[in-house]
């Protein structure tokens, strides 16, 4: 018995950590998928937030930690490479079971609601999250724009709720000076409408 469940162990084992390099591949392929030349992304970490490791210890590191891990993150910091873009950092975070908890994107930018709901929208449809669907895109862009677009002149903040097939969109943008603005779209996963009502199998209501 003893053997039978130290094999069962073993597989468990390797599944967790099958399944945090498959998170840790697509996190580090996102910056690549995302069209957005106004930034330059750094170098990947392997090992997620809150961890240190040092490289001669990541494999070690792998073995013991990776299956186990409640929660874990990558935050990735862009740096500005065009006139117009004065910050983007990204976090994708992760909880117990290495299961998806919510993509959060910082933008602050030049106030130009075309650029910032297609750039934004263009990171979404990148982080290909399951259940995406053809013309996700394009509603996720008409409801940033409508959003973005209506602090124009106002001096305040708007914010709003929108769903997309299984994801669900929360957005936060504020006036940082007459000419600027932050942006930050948070998104996660959700089984249900806004109203509360569960989704089809499709995502539809």
């Amino acid at each position: 018995m003893p053997m039978v469940l130290g094999r069962r162990k073993r597989r468990e084992a390797d599944g967790a950590r099958a399944k945090f390099i498959a998170n840790r591949e697509r996190v580090r392929a996102w910056t690549g998928r995302w069209d957005c030349p106004e930034v330059a992304w750094p170098a990947f970490e392997e090992v997620p937030g809150p961890w240190m490791v040092l490289p001669r210890e990541r494999d070690r590191w792998l073995d013991l930690h990776a299956p186990s891990m409640e929660r874990y993150d990558w935050l990735l910091k862009a740096t500005p490479r065009a006139n117009g873009v004065d910050g983007l950092w990204a976090l994708w975070a992760f909880r117990a079971e290495h299961e998806f908890a919510r993509l959060t994107i910082h933008f602050e930018s030049v106030y130009d609601p075309e650029y910032l709901a297609e750039r934004l929208a263009l990171g979404i449809e990148a982080a290909a999250f399951e259940g995406w669907q053809d013309g996700d895109a394009q509603g996720i862009y008409d409801w940033l724009l409508d959003g973005v677009g209506g602090i124009a002149g106002t001096g305040h903040m708007v914010h709003g709720k929108h769903r997309g097939g299984f994801l669900l969109l929360e957005m936060i943008c504020a006036v940082a000076s007459t000419t600027d603005v932050t942006t930050e779209l948070r998104v996660s996963l959700t089984t249900t409408s806004l109203e509360g009502k569960p989704l089809k199998s499709d995502g539809r209501d």
